[in-house]
């Protein structure tokens, strides 16, 4: 990769952003038809009376496409929690954007009496409502964003859908941004919203997207990379531009003084970020699995060395290469006769018996307290992982 363009003023955490706007790293995407996605989300806030709702996998960017369409200055984000414990919609989003929630305002009157004038000063008083907060956003041209708006209440969500419903009919401009599964209770919620709904569904990147982060960023920065190691890059980003943002960046830390990429900068990188990823309590929560109840579990010996119980079987086929997202219980039990070292194992591996700890480990995450959804679903024998950042972590995380 061509080291032209240089510049010593930039560093890794400005050219490569993956808490912040990626000025420098943003790739427009194609969406379906002849249009990007920032074409497409411009048409749909160009639509009177519509609220936009765009869908897509956690991690894929649907925030950052907001911001570089809109501007973040013109965007007015909040999140379902701003909403938790209020009972008013238009009050939270009043608090939001600094709008007074009680006020004065002084009016003036003049009494003609024989040619006369005399003035007279009064002062009321107003509770902030939808109109002045609607108000706000059409004459400022805000946008307003809800993100993760599923973390409200169900009565909230079913008031903003209502209010909302009123409001774009009136030219606010409103986006809620929701994961795949949750994009149709916006319009459950309100069946009045049918038909006035501009849906963008952002679908997963492609390997040929994400390169082009590292390939900005490089260039920029004067790094020598080749495609085989801007290939690791995207396989080890489990199709996340965020992650592919954090790796590139913690580089930086690495790279040495010739400005060559090389392979083990990519993994010091990794593990780096998988030491500041706050899973270490849940891995050893689905690690230890349930109370054994002084029943010994059965033992399988690995050919690394290692021996491990069942769940720890299955935690290591899971970060081997290569990392999916979605894995079948078949292809789990593949990789576990791979990762034996049958002639040590006297307990015979079953499907059966992954099966039944993938059903144990999900338990122990609801039991826990986590978010099951958020983390994995298991559903028809298939493990898709609802978090991407929790499979990276099981490929990086430090052994103990």
């Amino acid at each position: 990769m061509a080291t032209e363009n240089m510049n010593m003023d930039y560093n890794f955490s400005s050219v490569f952003s993956s808490a912040t706007f990626p000025s420098y790293t943003y790739v427009n995407r194609k969406s379906s038809g002849d249009f990007t996605y920032e074409e497409r989300l411009a048409m749909a806030l160009k639509q009177m009376g519509y609220l936009t709702v765009i869908d897509g996998p956690s991690k894929i960017g649907k925030t950052v496409l907001c911001e570089a369409t809109i501007g973040r200055d013109k965007l007015v984000s909040m999140t379902g929690n701003d909403f938790k414990g209020e009972n008013d919609f238009w009050t939270v989003v009043a608090k939001k954007v600094d709008i007074p929630l009680r006020g004065e305002v002084q009016n003036e009157s003049a009494v003609y009496s024989q040619g006369e004038q005399a003035g007279t000063k009064y002062t009321s008083q107003y509770q902030t409502n939808k109109e002045r907060v609607m108000r706000y956003f059409i004459e400022n041209k805000k946008v307003l964003l809800l993100d993760d708006f599923h973390y409200a209440s169900e009565r909230m969500q079913h008031d903003a859908a209502c209010q909302l419903k009123e409001a774009i009919r009136y030219d606010l401009k409103a986006i809620i941004v929701s994961l795949p599964h949750r994009v149709d209770e916006t319009v459950k919620n309100n069946p009045d919203l049918q038909g006035r709904i501009m849906n963008i569904t952002m679908k997963p990147w492609k390997d040929e997207e994400l390169a082009e982060i590292p390939k900005k960023g490089f260039l920029k920065l004067g790094i020598s990379a080749n495609e085989t190691l801007i290939n690791r890059l995207v396989v080890e980003c489990i199709n996340s531009p965020q992650t592919m943002q954090s790796i590139c960046e913690n580089i930086g830390y690495y790279i040495a003084e010739d400005r060559q990429l090389r392979e083990e900068d990519i993994a010091k990188s990794c593990y780096l970020k998988a030491d500041f990823l706050p899973y270490q309590e849940l891995f050893a929560k689905l690690l230890s699995g349930p109370p054994s109840r002084g029943q010994k579990r059965a033992v399988y010996y690995l050919k690394d060395g290692l021996s491990v119980d069942r769940y720890g079987l299955v935690l290591e086929t899971l970060r081997k290469d290569p990392p999916l997202k979605s894995i079948t219980v078949i292809e789990i039990y593949e990789r576990a006769r791979k990762l034996l070292d049958e002639a040590k194992t006297v307990h015979k591996l079953t499907m059966q018996t992954i099966e039944k700890t993938i059903d144990t480990m999900f338990s122990i995450l609801e039991e826990s307290g986590y978010e099951a959804e958020r983390v994995f679903d298991w559903k028809e024998r298939v493990l898709t992982f609802k978090e991407p950042l929790f499979l990276f972590y099981l490929r990086w995380r430090r052994d103990e």
